[in-house]
């Protein structure tokens, strides 16, 4: 049981003096075992550091962030897409002036 909640008369949520039945007869939903969001890549090469000279053709190098991140080697489909996302979040500033 937990109490429910009401407003005031300014607005603010007050809880409620008589608790409220808040169980369900309705069976719990099986949920898929978890498992990796993406596939792993299995391109030679894919993610390796970006000091040295392209791994193989068709390779994208993507730049670190500017806080000083190295760039690494990826193949020119979702890794490199994921890679420059990664890149991008990691140079996004938060409220107090430094990086997310």
């Amino acid at each position: 049981m937990t109490s429910a909640l009401e407003r005031d008369a300014t607005g603010h949520w007050l809880p409620r003096s008589k608790p409220v039945q808040t169980t369900s007869r309705a069976k719990k939903k099986q949920l898929p075992p978890s498992g990796p969001v993406v596939d792993a890549c299995y391109a030679e090469g894919c993610g390796s550091v970006g000091t040295g000279p392209q791994p193989d053709p068709g390779m994208v190098r993507v730049p670190g962030s500017k806080d000083g991140a190295a760039s690494h080697w990826y193949c020119a489909g979702r890794c490199s897409a994921i890679a420059r996302a990664r890149a991008d979040l990691r140079s996004i500033k938060t409220r107090g002036g430094s990086h997310a």
